[in-house]
């Protein structure tokens, strides 16, 4: 986040705790060369010499200017397996392909790639020459239909690829190793007074949101930090992966970049006292820039981005990410409202908002961008925001997204005296959505109501986001039944369950508003009339939970 200069020296007190870096979880598959023995001559590619001491004064540096926090350097590599590294046949025609990278002096190293594609039984592993971090087994499953695709930091200045292709896919796979990122500072783990997002009762209403919220690894130049952001929903329910983070993020990022941004979702601690534990396994890598608020990073404007993921594929983890929903209403945000985010890249935490929140300006030339918001104390801490914190979304009391982090003076206050009572500031997703400019480079309104609906608030959703906004199908059977469809507005439920329970039958529009909900207790078996006539055409989404099972029906009024 963007830090207001009174206290903008006192973050650098932080740089010298610890920030560990996690490898990506084994498949329990080894790389081959573990097993088997192999000849240990592997060509080595080494990065340019570099003084990292200047670009530790730059972060430093920029982060004084109130900026996210950097920490890492992209060299570019562009090697394949055509051009780079060695074969080894290793019998029925499978054969091994590998190669080392190495960045003197690296804490840790990170790989990024494109036109990466792992054929079926082919796998692919990253490890540190001591073999005692492993990243993979990677495999068909991993493949984005993006073609891109980076591994893990892993700690140490050298890492090896090593790739295994059976006889059956033969020359199939294929790879581009783009960059290598070193690490050259440690970043600080997030303030004392943070409060992780599973914890009770602060976390208790905010599961599904959370499920939304990600790390954002950004890449400017040939510079690397985090930010954080959301998956945010759109009227047209078609689950498009759109990003929302705060444009100071990335005012300098080129394309280039952009497919270097990776997106980590559910990375949290486990217990409420935990501390930076949680998978770094849930991400994805590459993005196209749809809109920004073209003010510099919110000198002008309300300091929105908007990305979309280029990856077309969905891992094993993708139903469990939620699309949140918004609210371009221009309310202030009540006492209660909400924050989640990624405090100096760690793990995600929630804060609340204490008091009703006021409209104000973030550079001082155009009123009204933003929301001002305070933090209050709850039951396990008191959250406030930090560098990482930046683009991270503010919920209304109703869970929709009402602004992005832009930045502030919070701190706790065993950082700055008093610091935990200092406002922060929220770009409003009500300027954001027409008033940074008057095209869709500018505006959020063409992206997130693409059909021109006139929406002013829309529910989250799972995927897929045609179920109904804000429900999620659990199960589909024939418990449930609903006709005729299309229908006037007036439709039969059939509820036909192998044991007694209470019946909730809740009906949404296309918008995510509800407008109907109906309970019946303690029923096994029934035909139960209901009546929306006195709703206009359209779709509508009715939802029939009794239990665990839980339906959802799409129905079209036609009159």
């Amino acid at each position: 986040m963007k830090k207001t200069a009174t206290l903008l020296l006192a973050s650098a007190a932080f740089l010298c705790s610890t920030q560990f870096m996690n490898a990506q979880e084994n498949s329990g598959i080894s790389p081959y060369s573990f097993t088997h023995q192999m000849d240990g001559n592997v060509p080595v590619i080494l990065m340019p010499a570099h003084d990292f001491s200047q670009d530790i004064k730059d972060a430093e540096a920029f982060e004084k200017a109130g900026n996210y926090p950097r920490f890492a350097r992209h060299f570019d590599v562009n090697q394949t397996m055509l051009n780079a590294g060695t074969w080894t046949e290793v019998g029925n025609g499978d054969r091994v392909w590998r190669l080392d990278l190495k960045s003197k002096g690296a804490l840790s190293t990170d790989l990024f790639f494109d036109n990466f594609f792992i054929p079926e039984g082919a796998t692919l592993h990253v490890y540190t020459p001591d073999h005692k971090q492993v990243s993979g087994s990677y495999t068909s499953l991993d493949n984005q239909g993006n073609g891109l695709f980076s591994t893990e930091f892993l700690s140490g200045d050298e890492q090896t690829i090593e790739y295994f292709e059976p006889a059956a896919v033969r020359g199939q796979g294929s790879l581009r190793i783009t960059q290598m990122a070193h690490q050259y500072r440690v970043l600080p783990m997030a303030d004392p007074c943070e409060v992780n997002i599973i914890c009770s009762p602060e976390g208790d209403n905010w599961q599904d949101e959370k499920r939304g919220v990600c790390r954002v690894y950004v890449v400017e130049g040939s510079s690397a930090g985090y930010c954080s952001g959301t998956l945010i929903n759109n009227t047209s329910l078609d689950c498009t992966r759109y990003i929302l983070t705060a444009f100071h993020c990335g005012t300098g990022a080129t394309t280039a970049n952009f497919n270097s941004w990776k997106f980590y979702f559910n990375y949290e601690a486990t217990t409420c006292t935990g501390g930076d534990g949680g998978t770094l396994t849930n991400v994805m890598t590459g993005c196209t820039k749809k809109a920004d608020a073209g003010d510099g990073g919110g000198d002008s404007g309300s300091d929105f981005l908007l990305l979309q993921m280029t990856s077309t594929a969905s891992p094993s983890w993708w139903p469990n990410v939620y699309w949140n929903g918004w609210s371009n209403a221009n309310t202030a945000p009540p006492a209660g409202s909400i924050g989640i985010h990624h405090p100096a890249g760690t793990n995600k935490k929630i804060s609340m908002t204490t008091g009703t929140g006021t409209s104000t300006s973030w550079g001082g030339t155009v009123a009204n961008t933003h929301w001002q918001i305070h933090w209050g104390g709850t039951t396990n801490g008191w959250g406030v925001t930090e560098g990482g914190s930046s683009g991270s979304p503010l919920f209304n009391l109703n869970s929709q997204v009402i602004g992005t982090l832009t930045g502030g003076g919070s701190y706790c206050n065993t950082t700055v005296a008093g610091g935990q009572n200092q406002p922060d500031a929220y770009g409003k997703i009500a300027f954001d959505w027409v008033s940074n400019g008057t095209t869709a480079a500018n505006q959020l309104k063409p992206w997130l109501d693409p059909g021109n609906t006139g929406a002013i608030s829309l529910n989250g959703s799972y995927s897929p986001c045609t179920t109904g906004v804000g429900i999620a199908t659990y199960e589909s059977d024939n418990a449930f039944m609903v006709y005729p469809n299309p229908n006037n507005g007036a439709f039969n439920v059939s509820v036909k369950l192998d044991k007694q329970a209470d019946v909730v039958i809740r009906v949404v529009n296309v918008i995510g508003q509800e407008v109907m909900t109906k309970l019946i207790p303690n029923t096994v078996e029934g035909t139960y009339n209901i009546d929306l006539s006195a709703q206009p055409t359209g779709i509508y989404f009715v939802q029939m939970k009794a239990g665990d099972k839980v339906v959802v029906k799409k129905i079209n009024i036609v009159k």
